[in-house]
């Protein structure tokens, strides 16, 4: 029987692709629109390029050693995955998903890559700092970074502390305070497998919403994520599904959580008790 030639034109943001794993893997022999297809490298998916202009996304197209096909000129099925504020204002990513997938969602997981590319003698925690990008600024999002800076000098006490970015001038750049850490990796030193390699490898992940939380999920590794705004897009029902393990997650929320759908409202983020809360967490669930 003639396999069927199904091309899957997924989503590029780094989250989102993780995400979408969970779909992707039920169609053996999709052709995939990927920057990242090292994601789906244990799937049976065809690769195909996304020729995207976006910064980190064509810099792993581009150093990959994963090889790309042709998409098909005749595909049986073209599947355009994509969610915007009408999709959010009726559920979750992976409700969205699932509308547009046709399917449940299957297994929240990702490849192994191998050891830590950080080799220590201390467990180590990943932090990761408040920045903006130029190409999808989203201030809204981010927490107030006081909080980042709070997590990481409690996290020094127990952990080797690394804090991960890929800063960029006029690109990508930090905001506020910059948290205290024992390894600096703020300039994309790290490939997409290494990232992924220190997640699945270390002790605690401290992230605003991202893709180190889906990233952290699969891998089953204790995250604590610190909310800014912009609600709408970002709340935990919406970043988060039933179907996962949510039990080594942990959330920090704004007193007056905003859930405007503006990437550029200032939203309040202030958190009373926020360290409390943070050594409360990180006692019961990592320390333990």
């Amino acid at each position: 029987m003639k396999r069927r030639k199904v091309c899957i034109r997924g989503m590029y943001g780094l989250g989102d692709s993780i995400y979408q794993r969970a779909f992707v893997r039920q169609f053996p022999g999709a052709y995939l629109r990927t920057p990242w297809p090292e994601l789906y490298c244990d799937l049976d998916v065809n690769f195909v390029r996304s020729n995207t202009s976006l910064r980190t996304q064509r810099k792993n197209e581009e150093q990959t050693g994963v090889e790309f096909v042709q998409e098909p000129s005749r595909p049986s099925e073209i599947l355009t995955i994509f969610y915007g504020p009408d999709e959010l204002s009726k559920g979750s990513i992976i409700n969205a998903m699932t509308w547009q997938f046709g399917k449940m969602a299957s297994v929240f997981d990702l490849p192994s890559f191998g050891e830590s590319p950080v080799q220590v003698d201390k467990p180590i925690a990943v932090i990761r700092p408040a920045t903006v990008r130029k190409e999808w600024a989203n201030p809204a999002r981010n927490p107030d970074p006081k909080y980042l800076a709070e997590a990481a000098r409690e996290l020094r006490k127990h952990f080797y502390v690394v804090s991960l970015a890929d800063l960029e001038d006029g690109e990508e750049w930090l905001v506020g305070e910059l948290p205290e850490a024992d390894l600096y990796l703020h300039k994309g030193e790290l490939s997409l497998t290494e990232m992924l390699a220190l997640v699945e490898h270390a002790a605690v992940v401290v992230s605003g919403v991202g893709w180190a939380l889906p990233a952290a999920i699969c891998y089953k590794t204790p995250v604590f994520i610190v909310q800014g705004g912009c609600g709408a897009h970002n709340a935990p029902h919406i970043v988060t599904d039933p179907e996962m393990d949510l039990s080594r997650v942990g959330w920090a929320q704004p007193d007056d959580y905003c859930m405007c759908a503006s990437m550029q409202h200032d939203c309040s983020k202030h958190i009373t008790g926020f360290l409390d809360n943070f050594k409360g967490w990180l006692h019961d669930i990592v320390l333990t």
